[in-house]
């Protein structure tokens, strides 16, 4: 019989490189389905500019962190805006799918692919109203502090050069 020395060659690389991937870290606690509690970037925006309100008029969201470590997340929802003499309305839909992992208190969510579908409409007095769609740019892997309960999860979103992170809470469905 003759062996073949590149076919040897590649198993054996092939294993090595596998012993030198680490295992995505997977916490129990994530795994499941989250539904979002209030809007926490909603609640982020009016901390930051005193004298705006935002209303989340409908929200659908739901975050699945699955055992193997993918995840997928989706949202729909309007938001409406008004600061002095300027209003915002937008209203779209998110969704991602990618892998996650989780180590100490930070869980990473490292996005395969994304889409996101949307419109914004800015209205300032005698200015009128210009409408926009919202940039389809990919989703980038995104970290966060997570603290996960019996039912419940937090997670804070540090925004560079801002003290004050996006907290946002779910439930389990």
């Amino acid at each position: 019989m003759k062996r073949n020395p590149s076919a040897a060659t590649a198993l054996l690389f092939a294993a090595g490189m596998a012993a030198t991937i680490p295992a995505m870290a997977v916490d129990a606690c994530l795994v499941g389905t989250w539904s979002p509690e209030g809007n926490g970037a909603a609640e982020w925006v009016q901390r930051q500019s005193p004298g705006m309100k935002v209303l989340v008029q409908q929200e659908v969201a739901t975050l699945r962190l699955n055992a193997d470590g993918s995840y997928s997340a989706q949202a729909r929802m309007r938001m409406e805006g008004r600061a002095a003499q300027v209003a915002a309305r937008s209203g779209g839909s998110f969704s991602a799918q990618g892998g996650w992992s989780a180590s100490g208190d930070r869980l990473t969510l490292v996005p395969s692919a994304s889409r996101l579908d949307g419109t914004v409409d800015v209205s300032a007095g005698k200015a009128g109203t210009r409408g926009h769609r919202l940039p389809s740019k990919a989703a980038r892997p995104t970290a966060y502090q997570y603290a996960c309960g019996t039912g419940t999860l937090e997670t804070r979103m540090r925004i560079p050069g801002v003290s004050d992170p996006i907290v946002q809470r779910y439930r389990r469905q």
